[in-house]
């Protein structure tokens, strides 16, 4: 969408523009950050306006190439061969695809609707995309620790795209962490503790006792011999049993398992009288109503499930659980989170916990039959409540987008839905911004176990690049099968390119600053969220610095910038680094009241006919590329005085302009007329990439 705007409607414009954080997409194959062959300013002519628009073809199509191409937007493709037999992907947090979205990992499974014992065999496989050769599913190795709801944990190690991680057993009850090699063929490395969870770079690790698991809910942990279930079920709440971390993934032999958080202090918290969340001050969902807590220690069961390691890898998220007793039907959930580095614990108010997701910057969701809850470690917590079209659809298998936390990947249990004969499961996505819920489709149970251990949730799981979602299903009757949907015909990441290393920031660059008033109309009082932005302030007039440093300081203290955040680059923002010659504002006042001196340009024009000086300049589409990634969201004010027309034409020729998300921009064509219609061939070719273009001035 182009938007072309009076300064009166930017306000509105910028909220739009806001919700559309890093919803661009680039393809890998190609670099498209050129190194510029020429450094000379651009001329207008007829032969650059048909290279630039020619480049912007080619950004427009690499920007929303789909190399692999599994399927299109709205269409739903069996990606597994039901003649070969039963499969699955995993969990609803792990993603099967490789960081380059060449490579799709599976599971295969023997049968999927009824109990296993500890010689049931899980085979592991991988698709590969590039392959010459039938992209027909290719089995690497297998193991007998798994289950039917989370497979055997089967992930990519970090952003590895040749190193695979899945839980083996080592002896008869007890298991072990794997690491697979799938160019070399061959296990290359062993984790002293089975894993649950890592995080995104692949350096920490959660475990969890999933003996003790498949005695509390067989659904979720791996088979043990009835001896072994006795001794657990003897030991209701252990001290020395918990949550474990694995840090230093990289280095396996001098891997050392310690105990974070022990189901004896999950308990102990639990067990307090306390209603209300002390630091946020909103209620807890769960209590033990009044129940002798010693009672309820030494007759249940006690147990942790669902240990998620947030993105960063310092925190963790995880249900401690009690039941198996007579105080209950089934059991009840406490929600919590720890600090990897301390064990310090929040209980988490509001959610009665199910199923939950760490997105950046230790923002967690949790969903159950109750509704969607977003929080944050001892900050907030907050009802989502729930989509208007899945409200009735119960508990979800909730997730973030890889790159954001703004959209939700999520599911419902079978509900019954018009036009369908037979209750179905929803799948659908969930801006969280605008509210708004896309259904992916509908998809009916056949042929499955009643048990609810055998269950064949979705579970969908995102691609690491955001476009596509995979889940697992029996809707066709051919039992437990692998299916892949395309959401989103953009990526929210380059697939090969970025790798995600921290949360997507918010930038806003001033190209001319001046004495900072521009930050304050158009970034300041347009955003209620502006104290989250980093800004970077381009201003290269020498008699200027006393104002805009001045300036920038105001802001600062008034309305309690971090000093951090605030950027003053003393040079001119231009096609190359170096120094140019700046023509000085002659004016003793401006048109808007404020000194004249605040004005000049590198050209001769009405504001700039005053001596001429030397200033330093950078080269703006180097300065982007080091500064920002392509996950930030980049807000560009440009109000250079008329160098405007060759910077554009730098940062297309380059490639860098698709960095930008927003472009807010004073045109200069009024003194510089050999640029005259440029205006809006820029605009058109703005508009080609999706960048929204507010007019300025």
């Amino acid at each position: 969408m182009l938007a072309r705007t009076s300064r009166n409607a930017a306000a509105a414009l910028l909220v739009v523009c806001n919700v559309i954080l890093s919803f661009r997409t680039i393809y890998a194959g190609a670099r498209l950050l050129e190194t510029a062959t020429l450094t000379d300013p651009a001329a207008p002519s007829p032969e650059l306006l048909g290279e630039l628009r020619n480049r912007v073809i080619s950004l427009v199509s690499n920007i929303t190439y789909d190399r692999y191409k599994y399927v299109g937007v709205g269409e739903v493709r069996r990606i597994s061969n039901s003649q070969k037999g039963f499969h699955m992907n995993g969990y609803f947090d792990k993603s099967p695809w490789s960081s380059d979205g060449s490579k799709l990992l599976f599971q295969r499974v023997p049968f999927y609707d009824r109990g296993m014992s500890e010689l049931d065999v899980l085979e592991i496989g991988i698709i590969d995309f590039d392959s010459t050769s039938d992209t027909q599913l290719e089995i690497l190795t297998n193991t007998t620790a798994w289950n039917h709801q989370q497979g055997t944990m089967l992930q990519w190690l970090g952003w590895s795209n040749s190193v695979i991680l899945f839980n083996k057993r080592n002896t008869p009850n007890t298991f072990v962490g794997t690491m697979y090699d799938i160019v070399q063929r061959r296990e290359v490395a062993t984790l002293p503790l089975p894993f649950y969870s890592l995080s995104f770079d692949g350096t920490i690790a959660v475990s969890l006792n999933f003996a003790r698991l498949y005695v509390a809910r067989r659904d979720y942990g791996y088979a043990v011999d009835h001896a072994v279930q006795t001794l657990i079920r003897a030991n209701t709440c252990p001290d020395d049993d918990g949550v474990w971390v694995m840090t230093g993934l990289q280095d396996p032999p001098n891997v050392k398992p310690r105990l974070v958080v022990s189901i004896r202090q999950a308990f102990e918290i639990a067990a307090r009288p306390d209603a209300v969340d002390p630091i946020t001050q909103l209620k807890y969902a769960t209590s033990f109503n009044g129940l002798d807590s010693r009672a309820i220690q030494t007759e249940c069961v006690h147990w942790i499930n669902h240990a998620q390691l947030n993105r960063e890898g310092t925190k963790v998220l995880f249900l401690y659980r009690v039941g198996r007793c007579k105080y209950w039907r089934g059991f009840k959930t406490f929600v919590f989170t720890a600090d990897v580095a301390t064990g310090e614990l929040w209980r988490v108010p509001l959610t009665h916990g199910s199923h939950h997701d760490f997105g950046w910057d230790d923002n967690l969701i949790s969903c159950d039959g109750s509704g969607y809850y977003h929080a944050k470690f001892k900050t907030f917590a907050v009802s989502l409540r729930r989509p208007e079209d899945v409200a009735r659809g119960g508990d979800g298998h909730c997730s973030f987008a890889p790159s954001s936390n703004q959209f939700i990947l999520s599911d419902t249990y079978p509900r019954p839905i018009p036009g369908f004969q037979a209750p179905a499961r929803a799948l659908f996505t969930w801006d969280l911004v605008r509210n708004r819920t896309t259904i992916i489709g509908y998809y009916s149970p056949v042929k499955e176990s009643t048990d609810i251990a055998q269950r064949v949730d979705l579970h969908p799981r995102w691609s690491r690049d955001g476009r596509y979602v995979c889940f697992d299903s029996t809707h066709e009757g051919l039992g437990r099968q692998v299916y892949v949907a395309k959401v989103y015909s953009k990526a929210l990441v380059r697939p090969g390119v970025d790798v995600v290393t921290r949360p997507p920031r918010k930038f806003f660059l001033d190209l001319g600053a001046r004495t900072g008033d521009s930050v304050e109309k158009m970034l300041i009082k347009t955003h209620t969220d502006y104290s989250d932005y980093i800004i970077h302030a381009f201003e290269c007039n020498p008699e200027n610095m006393p104002l805009v440093l001045s300036g920038l300081d105001r802001l600062k203290a008034e309305y309690k910038l971090l000093p951090e955040n605030v950027v003053l680059v003393e040079a001119a923002a231009w096609i190359q680094k170096g120094t140019l010659s700046f023509h000085m504002d002659s004016r003793k006042v401006g048109n808007d009241g404020q000194p004249g001196k605040t004005g000049g340009s590198l050209f001769d024009s009405p504001h700039a006919q005053g001596s001429l000086v030397t200033v330093p300049s950078v080269d703006f589409s180097e300065y982007l590329e080091s500064t920002v990634q392509y996950v930030d969201h980049v807000i560009c004010k440009i109000d250079i005085e008329g160098a405007e027309y060759e910077l554009l034409t730098h940062i297309i020729r380059r490639g860098s302009i698709i960095l930008c998300d927003v472009i807010m921009i004073e045109w200069h064509s009024r003194f510089r007329t050999e640029w005259k219609g440029w205006d809006a061939e820029f605009e058109a070719m703005m508009e080609q990439l999706h960048i929204p273009v507010i007019k300025i001035g």
